[in-house]
């Protein structure tokens, strides 16, 4: 994918942008009420990359259409999941990068971006299962976490549920607070795709809705 273009990820039928967070400004995109959350951060990183999150959603709400972004208000729904109206929106930003998804009438969706690093032994045999990683791996263990962090948005959970709730060798599956919450969404099916990018990124996104294709 480009830098800071709109790409359609075809395993998954969701739309992604990227976007680079430094020197962003929100102009008249920002909602009133976004507006007000913006102005109060009090750590500039924190409101740099929470406004780069937005830009990049909004980038793929107003696609196409004749409606200004701010038109586009941004809310948690029930789960806490970013929505638009009906439609969900899955943001993630690492290291100066920004991405968001989007794919209409979809009632799961997941994003995560992580920058490709070392990590702490204990990070390995912590997060992730030996059928999972059988090796110190930061690229393989890079995108394996993004994975658990997609689905963990997805889920609406975040770090709430223990990332060893989400088994990602073969067939991803749940357990723990992740198999409830699954339960309770209706166990939505769902499609995964993962891209190694931007350079020196892995960025991992779910997405599907009730009668969809696991895999």
């Amino acid at each position: 994918m480009a830098a800071e273009t709109i790409e359609i990820w075809p395993a998954t039928g969701a739309r992604v942008k990227l976007l680079k967070v430094e020197g962003l400004v929100p102009g008249a995109a920002l909602s009133a009420r976004e507006a007000q959350t913006y102005a109060a951060f009090r750590i500039e990183k924190r409101r740099s990359e929470w406004l780069a999150g937005r830009l990049a959603a909004k980038a793929l709400l107003t696609d196409g259409g004749g409606k200004a972004p701010a038109e586009f208000e941004i809310n948690p729904d029930k789960f806490g999941r970013p929505c638009c109206g009906a439609t969900l929106v899955s943001i993630s930003h690492s290291n100066g990068w920004a991405a968001a998804a989007v794919k209409p009438g979809a009632s799961f969706l997941g994003l995560d971006l992580e920058k490709i690093e070392e990590r702490h032994p204990a990070w390995y045999s912590d997060y992730f299962y030996p059928s999972e990683l059988q090796k110190q791996d930061p690229s393989e263990g890079t995108r394996l976490w993004a994975i658990k962090e997609a689905f963990l948005k997805a889920l609406g959970l975040g770090l709430m549920a223990d990332p060893m709730d989400i088994r990602t060798a073969g067939k991803v599956s749940f357990s723990g607070k992740a198999l409830e919450r699954h339960r309770e969404m209706g166990s939505p099916e769902f499609t995964l795709e993962t891209r190694q990018e931007p350079a020196g990124f892995w960025t991992a996104l779910v997405a599907g809705e009730a009668g969809g294709t696991t895999r």
